[in-house]
């Protein structure tokens, strides 16, 4: 009788498991579907306000395709697990770099120059450095906060200036590719749907992403519960959250690629990591100052800082980034995990323990 009761509880405990586990699976799901809504409708919005191209361009495509990180952060540290929250914000932008930007140089190489090395690749490697050393003190506090946020204003009036003056051409051929950036992003299965209706279903996009986000989040502190699975919350964050976050940058990327646009996931990458690093980071901040343990975000941090000056040296090499580059930026990611995994076990990473 004890026997069979014993393995009812087991029996309940794994269709606990596996719930949670496909709560997290849907939150990915439905995740990219709000991220597709908000593209599909985020130019003509901007149209409808009277917002210059640039504008779609800079703020648009490069803070929608930061949004889900932004959220599951954002809502993980609202749901009292900041260690989620610090993982994932840390840990996507290196995602991106790898499978954004490395994926799209492994299906045909991407042209780089040094003109946009030396505005977009150096922001990045910048921001990345003055963020790990507002974060290598074991403090993120509301002042650190703003002072990360404010970072992006710098970033976004370099562009405008530099896309002022730039030829007409050049300009409609911005606008082109920030089309086809918009309606790639999210389009997940291949399939596109587009739906072109207006503010009202960019709201119901933002909903929609936002419930994404919350089954993430929740499914993810569920399993890091010690009755459930037990996982370490800070590797699953370094690992699953954050992947999954960037998958609809990294959908974005494959089918661009594979259309012969693999050029538009630089761009895009880079706008990412930026945006995900300044606005997630200071967000945090500023909801929730936090105390951690500096040592157990060192990996991350180092992963950070790494893969931004490897993508800035690829470019500035003045050469096409190929197979070669992108494989290395998506084992940059890889060693980065095992690293974490191999100096604090599958139980001891979390920086807030």
């Amino acid at each position: 009788m004890a026997g069979s009761v014993r393995r009812a509880i087991l029996g309940m405990a794994d269709l606990y498991v596996l719930a949670w586990a496909g709560a997290i699976v849907l939150g990915f799901l439905v995740l990219n579907q709000g991220a597709k809504l908000l593209t599909d409708n985020a130019v003509y919005v901007a149209r409808k306000f009277g917002q210059t191209r640039f504008v779609v361009g800079v703020l648009l495509v490069s803070t929608l395709a930061a949004l889900p990180e932004v959220l599951v952060s954002v809502l993980a540290l609202r749901e009292g697990s900041p260690s989620i929250a610090l993982g994932n914000a840390l840990s996507s932008c290196v995602v991106t770099v790898g499978f954004v930007i490395g994926l799209a140089a492994i299906i045909k190489p991407v042209k780089t120059t040094r003109e946009i090395a030396l505005r977009d690749a150096v922001f990045l490697a910048t921001f990345t450095i003055v963020a790990s050393a507002l974060l290598l003190d074991g403090h993120l506090t509301a002042y650190e906060g703003l002072v990360l946020i404010a970072l992006f204003i710098p970033y976004t009036v370099n562009l405008y200036i530099s896309q002022k003056d730039a030829p007409r051409d050049e300009v409609e051929e911005t606008v082109r590719d920030i089309k086809i950036e918009l309606a790639m992003t999210g389009w997940l299965f291949g399939r596109r749907v587009e739906i072109r209706a207006g503010a009202r279903w960019l709201v119901f996009g933002v909903l929609w992403a936002v419930m994404g986000a919350q089954f993430i989040v929740q499914g993810a502190m569920q399993l890091s519960r010690p009755e459930q699975l037990g996982i370490d919350p800070w590797l699953l964050a370094i690992t699953v959250v954050a992947f999954g976050t960037s998958l609809p940058d990294i959908a974005a990327s494959y089918h661009a690629s594979k259309k012969g646009y693999s050029d538009l996931a630089l761009g895009e990458g880079i706008g990412a990591s930026i945006v995900t690093l300044l606005l997630t980071l200071g967000i945090m901040g500023l909801m929730t100052p936090m105390t951690y343990d500096v040592v157990k975000i060192l990996p991350m941090i180092v992963g950070v800082v790494g893969s931004s000056f490897m993508i800035l040296v690829f470019m500035l090499s003045g050469r096409m980034m190929g197979k070669k580059a992108g494989i290395a930026l998506m084992i940059f990611y890889v060693v980065t995990v095992v690293v974490n995994v191999v100096l604090f076990g599958y139980g001891g990473g979390n920086p807030f323990t």
